[in-house]
């Protein structure tokens, strides 16, 4: 449609701009926002529980709505009238003549709510139409990264055992009610059996084809063994990619070298620009340590400048990591560094949203109760076969692929890892950001106080990171609008 400066223009981003679920872990980003059947009959009015968020800018306004359906929203000044107008209720008939797509947008997300519906949505009603899968496929890397998880033992796992898992999730994904399978193909390095890999997809993609169920599939790899063949191959089998790189230089290297305690960072920007050569595009996986914090906006400068996408991953200790006490950071100096990263990105926006990939477990993309899907959509499958809950706690499984119902059984477990929904963690529960944030990892949470329902170690940070982002995220929206940008409006 044609602007003029009478034309109400409302902005939030769409699910497919954030950044996809191809982190290391089970993060909650494989959502999909639900929609709230509403009737058109009746008044509506402001939505009272909306926040407003200082979008830099004199002829625009933006609101994060805690309840969803979409958490961000910016409007201009014809669509604020239009907003305004609904401060005494008033039904559709009453506003017969005022921009009707504009109305339904303003209904659609959550900014404007029956007034017989006192509070929008209590618990979200978000939910994941993924079943996510963790394919560990080897123990075995040519680095050793300080805050690995893993010990490094020479075990791979076999084809067939390979095999019965993807006939396991297929029958479970049916049972369930899941549309899509996701499979994240990991170790160690998974690159060190590339071969296998090949022949899990191939295995996959037949399987999941005959059964009518949609299947995604990401590499998760270090980069160093990343060739312009391989890269080749990853794109022509459809498969995403996900790279670590923890820095430039000196601060990526002073957390990831090879196991004879060489740099990899050439390495890795190699990989990168294979991957960019084959046509595919690489998420960049940054993990946030008390090593490289203070380069944390060098890292995010280079990476805009080439166009990457990233996301940022606090760091969690592990049993392999706990004596490294240097990897640990105060939350004064990662709000420092953060805020100088989030100066760097406001200088560079980038087309993408940044809701889906600096908030660390937090997703933006539809209101939830669980920060992952550990224990719920989310599986983690030993070489051995044997299945988990989180890759972080692999030593901890529950039961195997051959039991008759892995996902079940995962759900039912009420010992190690517990993955309770936010409104079941003390303080988290009165918290503003719950329906987003989901408590922060509860592994995390675990080590550090010994419970699941507390909040995150890492809360003060996150309280601050938030509402920061959103900012950010305005300012991209209003960017990109007046740039006449292709963004879905």
């Amino acid at each position: 449609m044609t602007k003029n400066e009478d034309t109400p223009i409302i902005l939030y981003s769409p699910p497919e701009s954030f950044t996809q679920n191809d982190c290391d872990c089970a993060c909650a980003l494989d959502l999909f926002p639900y929609q709230k059947t509403q009737p058109l009959q009746g008044g509506w009015q402001i939505n009272k529980n909306i926040l407003p968020i200082d979008a830099d800018s004199k002829s625009w306004r933006a609101y994060f709505n805690p309840d969803g359906p979409v958490s961000l929203v910016v409007l201009n000044s014809p669509a604020a009238r239009i907003f305004d107008s609904f401060v005494n209720p008033q039904t559709l008939h009453e506003v017969d003549g005022i921009d009707q797509s504009a109305i339904q947008t303003l209904i659609y997300t959550g900014l404007l709510h029956p007034v017989a519906d006192t509070h929008p949505n209590p618990q979200p009603a978000a939910e994941s139409r993924v079943l996510t899968a963790w394919l560990h496929l080897t123990d075995s890397c040519n680095l050793r990264c300080d805050y690995c998880y893993l010990p490094h033992r020479p075990i791979f796992m076999a084809l067939e055992t390979a095999k019965q898992t993807v006939d396991k999730l297929l029958e479970m994904a049916i049972r369930h009610g899941y549309p899509k399978i996701k499979l994240k193909y990991a170790g160690g390095e998974p690159l060190l059996k590339f071969d296998l890999l090949q022949s899990i997809h191939a295995y996959a993609s037949d399987a999941a084809s005959r059964q009518g169920i949609e299947l995604e599939e990401v590499v998760l790899t270090n980069g160093t063994l990343l060739t312009k063949e391989k890269a080749t191959v990853i794109k022509s089998l459809g498969l995403r990619l996900m790279i670590s790189l923890d820095g430039v230089g000196a601060s990526h290297d002073a957390h990831r070298k090879f196991a004879n305690g060489a740099s990899t960072f050439d390495r890795v920007e190699n990989a990168i620009h294979e991957s960019l050569n084959a046509g595919l595009d690489p998420l960049i996986s940054i993990t946030v340590s008390g090593r490289n914090l203070a380069a944390l906006p060098e890292t995010v400068a280079y990476l805009l400048n080439k166009n990457l996408r990233f996301a940022f991953n606090f760091y969690r200790e592990n049993d392999c990591s706990q004596n490294t006490r240097d990897l640990g950071f105060t939350d004064a100096d990662a709000i420092q560094y953060l805020t100088q990263a989030l100066q760097v990105i406001a200088s560079q926006l980038p087309l993408n949203s940044i809701l889906g990939s600096l908030a660390d477990r937090a997703s933006f993309v539809a209101p939830h109760q669980h920060t992952c899907g550990a224990g719920l959509d989310y599986l983690v499958v030993h070489p051995s076969g044997r299945v988990a809950k989180c890759q972080m706690d692999m030593s901890n499984t529950v039961t195997d692929i051959h039991a008759a119902d892995p996902l079940a059984e995962l759900r039912q477990d009420k010992t190690g890892l517990q993955n309770l929904p936010v409104h079941q963690k003390n303080e988290c529960n009165t918290c503003q950001w719950q329906n987003y944030c989901g408590g922060g990892c509860p592994l995390v949470t675990f080590r550090a106080t010994g419970r699941y329902d507390v909040r995150s170690p890492y809360c003060e940070i996150y309280k601050f990171l938030y509402p920061n982002l959103l900012q950010l995220e305005a300012q991209r929206l209003i960017f990109y609008s007046n740039q006449k940008s292709s963004l879905s409006i």
